[in-house]
Parts: structure tokens; C-alpha cells; sequence
């Protein structure tokens, strides 16, 4: 663990993919709270990045698999053209990223298999 962390490398990133998904999932299902529970997800988004850094394998899987959702040029702009999606776009879109065949879950797989 790098000193100052509190969490280890794996259950920190699992972490987060949960929390991001978790908002996904609200923004689903509320349709009135879902550009800020994107909002929410967003935020995570740059830490995620930032603590995804300790471990290029992982990092450089991130990339691959997530592209501009996490890519620091274009994460900003991708979180933010998602949260204003119509809702019919929307309600295509999301499914891509969560449930046990989206890509947040490949991701947890990663995630899990480091153990770090």
C-alpha cells in the first residue's frame, strides 16, 4: 500500500465502481434525481483515475474497457453529455455500464483479480 493510503489498492477501486454504479442505477430509476446522481458518479471519476495510477495493468485495462467514460481529456464532457441524455438514449446507454454483463462489472473482475 503507498503510504498515506488507508484502503488497499483493490477494495478502494471495488469501492468506487459500486458507488458509480449505484448512482447509475438511481438515475434509472428515479428519472427526477438522475442528472445528479450522474453528477455524483462523475465526481468519482477523477479520485478513481488518481488512485488507478498505482497500478498500470489495471489502469491501462480501465482505459480499454471504458475509453472517454474515464480518459482524463474526454471523462468530463462523455459524464456530462450522459446526465443530459434524453431519457430513451439514456435508458439504452446505461445498461452498457451496469448489471452483471456491463462493463463497471468486467471492470470488478479486473479490480478483484489484482488483490493489491
Amino acid at each position: 500500500m503507498t503510504a498515506g493510503r488507508r484502503a488497499e489498492f483493490s477494495a478502494f477501486v471495488l469501492d468506487f465502481l459500486d458507488f458509480i454504479e449505484e448512482k447509475i442505477r438511481e438515475a434509472l430509476q428515479d428519472e427526477s434525481s438522475g442528472p445528479a446522481a450522474i453528477g455524483e458518479a462523475a465526481g468519482r471519476v477523477p479520485v478513481l483515475r488518481d488512485r488507478l495510477r498505482e497500478n498500470d495493468v489495471v489502469a491501462t485495462q480501465f482505459v480499454l474497457v471504458l475509453g472517454n467514460v474515464i480518459e482524463q481529456r474526454w471523462a468530463a464532457e462523455w459524464w456530462d453529455g450522459f446526465a443530459k441524455m434524453d431519457r430513451a438514449e439514456f435508458e439504452v446507454a446505461a445498461p452498457d455500464l451496469v448489471g452483471p454483463r456491463g462493463r463497471l462489472a468486467v471492470l470488478r473482475k479486473v479490480a478483484a483479480a489484482d488483490g493489491s
